[in-house]
Formats: structure tokens, C-alpha cells, sequence
């Protein structure tokens, strides 16, 4: 497909027309992330045929967009979020910045605060600044003021959460976020949403792991690492998987071979996350509550685990078809011959999950995935960081 350069006649910058930035910003604003995807690609192909589009063009045909598929709420708050810069300035001790609506209710969202409330609270402050008159305001007297809006504006629900946030946010406790879940339940899809919606530079695979692993070690001495975790069996010697040993299936027993063979590079990530003191989003199949001991990690950091699950066949050998669209086809029809080996290894996860108490989540639509797992998260550090008012006055 011809590339497409988008120009900003006020700079004269020029960058190309990038879909998955368009996608982020069109989430941000409370659209469904395959709602998003979708209408990026739709306006995707109406300028394709354009080499070059002013942005502010580009912006007038994504709010007309929006207003088309999503109704005229959401093109406001995207036309919102594009508005020239406020006459607004925020002092905080590192910099000075104009206030944004739009970035102020994208980060009300990370906060497991509903889309609309944050716009509307993050309005609801500019509105609250303008009439005292002033022009400039100071980080800790606007994060009070966020707090009164949200408290007689939203809801007291709200505000509490935000305070929470707020006092997690300055504490600079890491937060490890671990996704689990079988092979095609979309884990990597909201492992990078929520790295967006948080703002979590780290991120990690046990996938990707196991691919660098194997790698530097001979296969002889990792042999179960050479496969996907659902056919890590081939990996075994023949008698291992044949007896059924402990019980298991020969799908369970490879698994557990190959989780036994991560494990120390699991912990490894962990135990630098806390280290550093970086957030960090841990996804993969090897995210298993009772295989990972997190008592150090749960004293330091905010240790929220999610087992990702699809809960029909039908709809899983669906999702594998489709998964990871730069994906080779061959590599896809293999997943798919191996449906009911994934749906084993999904149903003995799933139980482990659940004699763990690990939540469990039907990933279903992504959005609203992502919604249930940051209300999880907060109220995570709701019980940890009890909403205090007061605490803002001791905030850096």
C-alpha cells in the first residue's frame, strides 16, 4: 500500500500516516479497540489515494468518522483532544506544561475510571480553572481540584480511585501486572493496551523468552523449549509422556517440563523489575499462580495476576485463524491442527487459576477485557493506598 505523509503546515514537520497511532488515540477516547482498528483501516482506504494530507485535514475526516459510526459524544471528545494547546499552564517542579483535557481524562481512564466519566471530570476542571480567572495553577492545587470534580461531578467511587492512584503513583512502588492464558486468548493484544493505557515502558514474553533460551542452549539440554508450550511433549523422552505421569496427560506433563526450564528466566525478570523499580507487564502461558513465588515480589511491588481464557472451542479455533495478522500461514494452520491439545492446556491452566484464586476473564471484547482488568488493578491498590486527601499535600 502507497505511503501516505501527513503535514503540519504550522511546523512544516511531515510524518507518515501511521494506523496503530490512530488506533491509540481513537481508544483513548472511549472506542472499543476493534471498533478503533476497524475505523482506522476504513480511513485508511478513503485517503489511500492521497500521497499527502494536511492534519488538519486527517482530523477533520476521523471526527466525521466518528461521528458516522460511534454518534456525536465521542467525535467531541476527540475533537476535544485535538484542540490547539490550552492557555491553561500546569506548574509542577520539573516543568511547566498547558493542561489537557484530553491527556488529563486518559490518564482518569488508567485509573479504572468509565471513558465518559473522565471526560467529564477532565472538563469539568478546565471549566474550574477558567472561571476562578487564572491562567497558570500548580500541580498539587489542580490534583485537588481533580478530586472535587470528580467527588460532585462523577462519583465518590471515582474519586477515591483517583486519590489511590494517586498515592501508589507517588510512591514509587512498581507495579507487576502478569497475564496468563492458553495459546489464541489474546494476551499479547491487551498486554499492549494496557501498556499504553498505564504508561509501562516494560514489557515482557514468556514466549519471547522462550525463544532467546533456546537459542545459546543446545537442544539436548532444554529439548521441551524447541516447541510450542502445547506440543512441548515431543520434547520428552518417549516413556515420560507415554505412562501419564503424576496423572497427567502427555500435553500437561510437557508443559510443566518446559515451564520448569523458564522458570529461573521468570524470575530473573521479576527480581530486576523490583531492583530498578519499573512497572512491568508479564505475559504469556507461563504465567501460572501456583508455578511463580511472588511473596518477596508481592511486599515491594503491586502484583496483580489475570488468566486470560476463551471459553468456547469454536471461538478459540476461530481467534487461531485470524491471530497475529503478520504471522505466517503456515505457522497459523498448525495452532489449528492442534486445537484440541491448546483446549487441554487451557482447561488445566484455567483450574489452576482458579484453586489459586487468580482472577479468570472470558476475553471475549478486548475493551471491555481491558476495563475488568484495570477495575481488578485498582481495587488492588485501593486496599493497598486507601484514598487520603491529605496525602496530596506530601506528593513530589
Amino acid at each position: 500500500m502507497a505511503k501516505i505523509v501527513v503535514a503540519y503546515p504550522s511546523n512544516g514537520d511531515k510524518m507518515p500516516f501511521l494506523k496503530g497511532i490512530l488506533v491509540r488515540s481513537l481508544v483513548g477516547i472511549g472506542i472499543p479497540f476493534d471498533g478503533a482498528f476497524d475505523l482506522a483501516q476504513t480511513i485508511r482506504e478513503k485517503i489511500k489515494h492521497q500521497s499527502k494530507i494536511n492534519n488538519s485535514e486527517l482530523q477533520k475526516v476521523v471526527s466525521s468518522a466518528v461521528a458516522k459510526h460511534f454518534g456525536c459524544k465521542l467525535q467531541m471528545a476527540y475533537d476535544d483532544r485535538h484542540q490547539p494547546k490550552s492557555d491553561i499552564i500546569v506548574h509542577t517542579p520539573s516543568r511547566s506544561a498547558s493542561f489537557s483535557v484530553g491527556i488529563l481524562s486518559h490518564s482518569l481512564e488508567a485509573c479504572a475510571i468509565n471513558p465518559k466519566l473522565a471526560l467529564i471530570g477532565a472538563s469539568k476542571v478546565r471549566a474550574a480553572i477558567r472561571k476562578t480567572g487564572h491562567k497558570e495553577i500548580d500541580h498539587k492545587s489542580l490534583r485537588k481540584l481533580i478530586y472535587r470534580c470528580l467527588r460532585d461531578h462523577c462519583s465518590e467511587k471515582a474519586a477515591d480511585k483517583y486519590l489511590a492512584w494517586r498515592r501508589f503513583q507517588n510512591s514509587d512502588t512498581p507495579l507487576i501486572l502478569m497475564l496468563g492464558g492458553a495459546t489464541g486468548t489474546g494476551k499479547s493484544t491487551i498486554a499492549t493496551e494496557l501498556a499504553y493505557r498505564l504508561d509501562i515502558a516494560r514489557t515482557q514474553s514468556t514466549d519471547m523468552m522462550r525463544e532467546v533460551i533456546r537459542s545459546y542452549l543446545a537442544e539436548q539440554v532444554t529439548p521441551t523449549l524447541q516447541y510450542s508450550s502445547f506440543e512441548a511433549w515431543r520434547g520428552l523422552p518417549a516413556f515420560s509422556y507415554a505412562s501419564k505421569k503424576s496423572g497427567q496427560h502427555k500435553v500437561i506433563n510437557g508443559f510443566l517440563a518446559q515451564l520448569s526450564a523458564m522458570q529461573p528466566a521468570i524470575n530473573t525478570t521479576i527480581n530486576r523489575t523490583l531492583q530498578e523499580h519499573e512497572s512491568l507487564i508479564l505475559e504469556g502461558v507461563h504465567v501460572v499462580p501456583s508455578e511463580i513465588d511472588l511473596c518477596n515480589a508481592e511486599k515491594e511491588a503491586v502484583c496483580v495476576q489475570i488468566m486470560l481464557a476463551t471459553l468456547d472451542k469454536k471461538s478459540l479455533k476461530k481467534q487461531l485463524k485470524k491471530r497475529i495478522r503478520d504471522q505466517s500461514k503456515h505457522r497459523n494452520a498448525d495452532h489449528v491442527e492442534f486445537i484440541d491439545e491448546i483446549w487441554e492446556l487451557q482447561s488445566w491452566l484455567l483450574e489452576a487459576a482458579d484453586n489459586e484464586g487468580m482472577s479468570i476473564i472470558p476475553n471475549v471484547n478486548v475493551e471491555d477485557s481491558i476495563r475488568e482488568i484495570l477495575e481488578i488493578t485498582s481495587q488492588v491498590i485501593l486496599k493497598r493506598f486507601p484514598p487520603d486527601i491529605n496525602a496530596i499535600d506530601h506528593e513530589n
